[in-house]
């Protein structure tokens, strides 16, 4: 019994720390959209967008809730693009100008989605993502672990040095 309390302590106290999610740090998926959306950005001449920690971490979090109910990605879309909530943190933290925001969807059947859903963004958010007053972005992706299916989400805004 005392053994098995021990290892309980050290299980609660210590957790499984491969399954955490580091909100400051890309992974290689979030880092390979990101310089997709540069590369995109490169295409149209537009000069290409410097990471922002805060910009990242807000993605990374809206990334999750869209992967965390799936059934809801556009009703979640809609009311960030009518409420600005992740776009208002990201402001009042980096007091960051004309924030604009991305959402995109892969199905887990698309092997590479990356590039794929660059694309389609810059079709749908062209405003976003060619927005030419921007200078500063973060882009996450993140993976729905029931059904597979990838959601990405890119914020863009301009910070004044």
């Amino acid at each position: 019994m005392r053994l098995l309390t021990l290892f309980l302590i050290s299980f609660l106290l210590f957790g499984c720390g491969n399954d955490e999610i580091n909100w400051s740090t890309p992974t290689s998926l979030d880092q390979y959209f990101m310089d997709e959306i540069n590369k995109h950005r490169e295409d149209q001449q537009l000069q290409p967008l410097t990471f922002n920690v805060t910009f990242f971490e807000e993605s990374k979090r809206f990334a999750a809730k869209l992967a965390d109910n799936p059934g809801m990605r556009e009703q979640l879309s809609k009311e960030e693009e009518e409420n600005g909530y992740y776009k208002q943190r990201i402001q009042v933290i980096t007091d960051a100008s004309d924030i604009r925001g991305c959402t995109g969807f892969a199905s887990f059947s698309d092997l590479n989605p990356t590039p794929n859903v660059v694309k389609i963004m810059a079709q749908a958010c062209s405003n976003t993502l060619d927005n030419r007053n921007s200078n500063t972005f973060g882009g996450a992706v993140f993976q729905n672990s029931n059904t597979g299916d990838y959601f990405y989400v890119t914020f863009v805004g301009r910070l004044d040095n």
